[in-house]
């Protein structure tokens, strides 16, 4: 078998796991730090990167739309919020890399921007519909600059395995 095939069947199992890994890694930092700062793990939003640089559009933002449903019927109960901000910035991982070429270094700074435009559009997404009570400034001191901290520190430690998957 191809090896594109072998990743096409294997990429979502493995994108359902690092659903998953996100929502019990984030748990448990949120416990840890007794819901003072919210830490959200995005080793999906990894995965996706990584998806988009080895396999066709078509396929990954259709699957990020299937992610991002199951997403939010597991963590939120209402459907929408992953189900569009994933499909989008799929589509935004493959307008910067056009441009880009692909590196440990790029792909960082661009984890940086896209988890910067994912959660914010799903803060501003849940203000607009009153799912929360919109504190912008808390949301950017609590929740977007530890959510950074933890993911740079993420993708520094994966930033081996992921140059050998990527072929960086």
């Amino acid at each position: 078998m191809e090896k594109k095939t072998i990743m096409k069947i294997v990429l979502p199992f493995i994108l359902i796991i690092l659903m998953l890994l996100d929502g019990q890694i984030s748990n448990l930092l949120r416990v840890a730090t007794t819901d003072n700062i919210y830490l959200n793990s995005h080793l999906l939003l990894i995965g996706l990167i990584l998806g988009c640089l080895n396999l066709n559009k078509q396929y990954i933002v259709i699957m990020s739309v299937i992610l991002g449903v199951i997403f939010d019927v597991y963590y939120y109960s209402i459907i929408g919020i992953n189900m569009v901000s994933l499909p989008l910035t799929v589509m935004l991982i493959y307008v910067v890399f056009d441009f880009v070429r692909p590196s440990v270094l790029s792909i960082l700074l661009s984890l940086v921007i896209f988890i910067t435009i994912m959660d914010s559009s799903a803060y501003f997404i849940q203000a607009i519909f009153k799912l929360i009570n919109g504190d912008l400034l808390g949301f950017i001191t609590r929740n977007l600059g530890p959510t950074l901290i933890l993911n740079i520190f993420l993708f520094i430690i994966l930033s081996y395995p992921i140059k050998k998957i990527a072929k960086l």
